[in-house]
C-alpha cells in the first residue's frame, strides 16, 4: 500500500488547536497565496475549486491540472496540504449516475488520476441539489471513492448542507445520509452560510451564531465530532431594500469599509444573531442592509467549534476576505 502523502493533515498535528482550511478559486489564486503566506502559521489546508475532473469537462477545462500542480508545490513549501474539489457544473449528474451506475468507477478513476497528477492529498466533493432518490447511488459513489483514496493514503472530504432537526423534518433526509457516509468520509464540511442569500426576497445575514450552534450540535448526534469541519463565510450580503433583484453577496472588505463610513450607525451589532449590520443609502436613494461576516461574527462561530470540540473550520473563500478574520482565528486557536 502506498504511504500517505507527507502533507496529509490526517497524519500530522494541526498548526493551531484546530484545523484551519479554506477554499480557493483559479481567478483569485494569487490573492489566496498572499493570504496563506501571511498567515502560514495557522493554515493547514486549502482546497482547489476545479469543477469537473479532467476528461469530463468537454472543451472548456477550468484551472488545468498542470497549473494546480505548480501551485501545489508552493503550498507544500508553506506546510499546507491540498485537496481537489469537484462540484460546480455537475448539472443533472445525480440523474446521470442513477441511469448508469457504472459511471461511478470512471469518475473515481479520473479523480484519482488528477489527484496524483496535481499532487494533492485527496478529494473534496461538493455535489449539491441532487434529488433525494439519488441517495443510494451517491452513497455507493462515496463508498467507492473513499475506499480508493484510502488505499493510496489519501483523504476524502465532502460538503453537506448545514441542517437542523426542523429542516430534516421539512426536507427529509435528502441524498446525503451522513451517518452512513461517515464510514468512508474523513471530513464533513457543513456549509454554515447562505442562511439568507440573494436573490431571495427575505433579507438577513448569511450566517448567524444560534443557527451555527444548533446545526453543529445536531450534526454531532449523527457523526463523530473529529470529522466535522465547520464551513464559515468570509463574504457578506448586501440587500437592496428597494429592488431585491439587485441584492448581492460581497467579496470585498475594502468596499465594505467605504459603506461603513457612509452609514449613520457604522457597524451596529445585532445581539443574539452575533453579526454586524451596516445601514446605508446608495447613490440612487435605495436603502440597504449590509450584514457582515467579519472578525467579530467569526469569533462567535469559533466559540461554537471549541464548545463542541469539532475538528476545525473551513472558509469560503480566499477572495476579498478581511485579514482581521485571520487575526481572529490565530488569536482564538493559538496553542500558547
Amino acid at each position: 500500500m502506498p504511504t500517505a502523502p507527507q502533507g496529509n493533515i490526517l497524519f500530522r498535528p494541526t498548526k493551531t488547536r484546530r484545523l484551519v482550511s479554506a477554499w480557493m478559486t483559479e481567478d483569485a489564486q494569487e490573492h489566496a497565496i498572499e493570504r496563506i503566506t501571511e498567515f502560514q502559521d495557522i493554515f493547514d489546508q486549502t482546497i482547489f475549486m476545479c469543477g469537473l475532473p479532467s476528461g469530463l469537462r468537454g472543451k472548456h477545462e477550468p484551472w488545468p491540472p498542470e497549473s494546480r500542480k505548480q501551485l501545489n508545490k508552493r503550498l507544500r513549501d508553506l506546510g499546507v496540504c491540498t485537496l481537489n474539489d469537484y462540484g460546480g457544473g455537475w448539472k443533472d449528474c445525480g440523474e446521470l449516475l442513477q441511469r448508469d451506475p457504472k459511471l461511478a468507477d470512471q469518475w473515481v478513476e479520473r479523480m484519482l488520476a488528477e489527484s496524483d497528477a496535481v499532487g494533492t492529498d485527496g478529494v473534496d466533493i461538493d455535489f449539491e441539489g441532487w434529488p433525494g432518490h439519488s441517495r443510494y447511488v451517491y452513497t455507493d459513489f462515496i463508498h467507492r471513492l473513499g475506499a480508493a483514496l484510502h488505499a493510496r493514503g489519501k483523504m476524502l472530504s465532502i460538503c453537506v448542507y448545514s441542517l437542523s432537526p426542523e429542516a430534516r423534518r421539512e426536507n427529509t433526509i435528502g441524498f446525503t445520509d451522513i451517518a452512513v457516509l461517515a464510514q468512508w468520509v474523513d471530513h464533513f464540511r457543513p456549509m454554515t452560510y447562505d442562511l439568507y442569500s440573494p436573490p431571495s426576497d427575505f433579507p438577513g445575514p448569511t450566517s448567524i451564531a444560534p443557527w451555527g450552534r444548533e446545526t453543529m450540535t445536531y450534526m454531532c448526534t449523527h457523526i463523530p465530532r473529529h470529522k466535522i469541519v465547520m464551513g464559515l463565510p468570509t463574504y457578506s450580503v448586501d440587500w437592496d431594500m428597494t429592488e431585491s433583484s439587485r441584492s448581492t453577496q460581497v467579496y470585498d472588505y475594502q468596499w465594505i469599509a467605504q459603506r461603513e463610513k457612509e452609514s449613520p450607525i457604522g457597524r451596529g451589532w445585532c445581539y443574539y444573531w452575533d453579526v454586524n449590520l451596516i445601514r446605508y443609502t446608495d447613490s440612487e436613494g435605495h436603502p440597504h442592509l449590509l450584514y457582515l461576516s467579519d472578525a467579530k461574527s467569526t469569533k462567535s462561530h469559533l466559540v461554537t467549534v471549541d464548545s463542541l470540540d469539532l475538528a476545525g473550520v473551513s472558509f469560503w473563500v480566499l477572495n476579498g476576505d478581511d485579514p482581521k478574520i485571520w487575526h481572529c482565528v490565530r488569536e482564538h486557536f493559538k496553542r500558547w
